[in-house]
């Protein structure tokens, strides 16, 4: 995470959109409140500077607690199945352990996707939902059965989460989703080793 005097230091570079920053509770006590209603927009961003001088105040993967889940949006849209009945996502399963990894490849991504490093225009944003036994990274992107688009982001997630072809990666639609009442399950699968172990380089 860059300090304080190198965010100065960020030219005040206009995005190509806006974005927001979200934050949805999975806590057990808060599951009888509507989904849509757990989730809050945290901050909005439109330049490179807005952003840095807020995300440096984020926690660390690492010590974010079980059962919450932080998403960064284009503007407009959120995490929702119904607020984006036209889209899908890829998504990816890491064990508990794997929490020490995630800050850099979380950040990697976010700063993939603002910046738009994916070059496509459908992208939506990501989410990073830690829940019990798991946590689980998605790639959100308004899809209309266009398997181009797919097969592109599969590759692009892929890299940037650094996962071999290999590995399992997950795909599922909203209006699957929405149907099944859950975002992981019925997910088609795509790559044959189950979970890789992560180490540093």
């Amino acid at each position: 995470m860059e300090s304080k005097k190198e965010i100065e230091e960020i030219p005040d570079k206009k995005l190509n959109c806006e974005w927001t920053f979200l934050y949805t509770s999975r806590k057990e006590q808060d599951r009888h409140i509507p989904y849509e209603n757990r989730t809050q927009e945290i901050f909005s961003f439109s330049t490179l500077k807005e952003f840095f001088t807020r995300f440096m105040f984020i926690k660390n993967i690492e010590l974010i607690p079980r059962d919450n889940e932080i998403a960064v949006f284009k503007k407009g849209y959120k995490p929702l199945w119904e607020n984006a009945p036209e889209s899908a996502f890829w998504f990816y399963r890491f064990h508990p352990e794997d929490d020490k990894y995630l800050n850099i490849k979380w950040e990697q991504l976010v700063f993939a996707v603002i910046g738009e490093q994916f070059d496509e225009p459908n992208i939506l944003g990501v989410v990073l939902s830690k829940r019990g036994r798991e946590t689980v990274i998605e790639l959100w992107f308004n899809y209309f059965g266009f398997n181009k688009i797919k097969s592109k982001l599969e590759s692009k997630f892929r890299n940037l989460i650094g996962l071999e072809y290999e590995d399992m990666l997950f795909f599922k639609e909203n209006k699957d989703s929405f149907k099944d009442k859950s975002s992981l399950r019925n997910a088609e699968t795509y790559g044959h080793k189950k979970r890789r172990k992560f180490t540093y380089n």
